[in-house]
């Protein structure tokens, strides 16, 4: 009886380490990927700059672009030919045998993808259908989403009704009302589903992990399965489930005659305003902070002279970065907004948008070196190293957010100083380049 709990408790544990790999792994490929897109953003974000005021940042154009082609040859992440195509239309059709060599920015009411992309796919719309190929990974947010074609790598959907009758390569992660995946659809990684009806047909190579009300499983599982669900779950005839299932409902699940179930099912009952346990909240700041260290690491290694003068703006110029990051912070959304109404000016937008977002996140590194400096300087310290800073500064900010109600006020001013320390830094170095002629 003993050693049948303690595997019980073995067999828990081991589910709960599953998810924390798998969550961790999705964290490590996008941090890596952020810098990535972070200095894409950079370029697209100086492009619309370009078009209000006439060149401003261009030099951080040039920059972005050099770096951002070198890690193409690193990492592998775009063509050698560096090309993204961008698409904008009410109705948007990529018509069958045509083919995609880059990858696919599109945005529409309608979407129909029937061609081959070689690369990624972003979209946004109302309806979108992809019943074409990708070979890389595939981004869409939509009313209604619908995958028939074959994704290699990773599929992120968030939308109201989404259908997949289609393989992915690698994981799947979908947010949305309605959820079904058919019966002749597979996942080579992991699945993570959050939705209201979410109906899973098809075949899962490692671990399923769902939340919504209405969950029913009918498809093959080969690692864990893992639901929180409020009304009671349903294995149906057709599934075959490798590993255990873990589920969190007030009422007791629904196996139907037929279903496979190789491991344990374990229930636990949902606390209705549980708090997290200390070690769950150790566990949140240890990976947002491993996060954003990740990306600042590759930030401060990859571009050090920027920022060295972000810093700089910060502490010659401190007033006019928050002067600069508040005006920054409002106008750049209101620009964004009358762009969408434009129509025209969608794909604008979304460059806007997505270049805000970026600096938005990064502004913490820059604010955070600033302050690791700072505090270096007052431990007597002759290290002059942007690693250390970043980590020491990093770690203030995290020992100041344990302070109940200074986490708030200080995540402000990082974010409007930041911000606008960015934007002044820009600023600053585009005039020197039109200082030597170079732009």
């Amino acid at each position: 009886m003993k050693l049948e709990v303690l595997r019980k408790v073995s067999d828990l544990y081991e589910i709960n380490a599953v998810y924390n790999l798998t969550i961790n792994y999705i964290m490590i490929s996008v941090c890596v990927r952020t810098i990535c897109f972070y200095l894409l953003g950079c370029i697209l974000w100086d492009i619309v700059l370009l078009a209000f005021w006439g060149g401003w940042c261009m030099n951080a154009f040039r920059m972005s672009f050099c770096v951002l082609f070198g890690l193409a040859a690193l990492f592998g992440c775009f063509s050698s030919a560096f090309a993204v195509h961008v698409e904008s239309a009410d109705k948007f059709v990529l018509a069958a045998g045509d083919v995609v060599a880059d990858d696919l920015i599109v945005t529409g009411g309608e979407i129909v993808i029937e061609g081959t992309i070689d690369g990624d796919l972003i979209a946004f719309g109302g309806n979108i259908v992809v019943s074409g190929d990708v070979s890389g990974d595939v981004l869409i947010a939509g009313g209604t989403i619908k995958v028939t074609g074959d994704v290699a790598d990773d599929a992120v959907l968030a939308g109201g009704d989404i259908e997949i009758s289609s393989d992915i390569g690698d994981n799947l992660l979908a947010a949305c009302g309605s959820f079904k995946m058919g019966e002749d659809s597979s996942v080579g990684r992991d699945a993570i589903l959050v939705g209201s009806d979410v109906n899973v047909s098809g075949d899962v190579s490692r671990n399923l992990l769902v939340h919504g009300s209405i969950v029913e499983i009918d498809g093959s599982v080969l690692g864990n399965v893992v639901i929180d669900s409020e009304r009671a779950p349903r294995i149906l005839a057709g599934a075959e489930i490798v590993g255990d299932v873990n589920y969190t409902c007030e009422y007791d699940i629904v196996v139907d005659e037929g279903a496979s179930i190789v491991g344990y099912v374990n229930k636990k009952i949902p606390d209705e305003g549980r708090q997290r346990s200390d070690l769950e909240k150790f566990n949140a700041r240890l990976s947002g902070f491993l996060s954003i260290f990740a990306v600042g690491f590759l930030l401060v290694r990859m571009l050090p002279v920027c920022t060295r003068n972000v810093c700089n703006n910060l502490k010659k110029s401190a007033l006019r970065c928050g002067l600069w990051g508040a005006v920054g912070l409002v106008i750049v959304p209101v620009m964004g907004l009358f762009l969408v109404i434009t129509i025209v000016g969608l794909p604008l937008a979304l460059m806007l948008f997505f270049g805000y977002l970026l600096m938005i996140y990064v502004s913490k590194v820059y604010v955070s070196v600033f302050v690791g400096k700072f505090i270096l300087n007052m431990t007597g310290s002759r290290s002059d190293s942007l690693v250390w800073m970043l980590f020491f500064g990093l770690l203030a900010f995290e020992l100041a957010g344990l302070v109940p109600g200074v986490s708030g006020f200080v995540s402000l001013l990082v974010l409007v100083f930041g911000f606008g320390a960015i934007m002044l830094t820009k600023k600053e170095m585009y005039a020197q380049f039109r200082k030597k002629k170079l732009v």
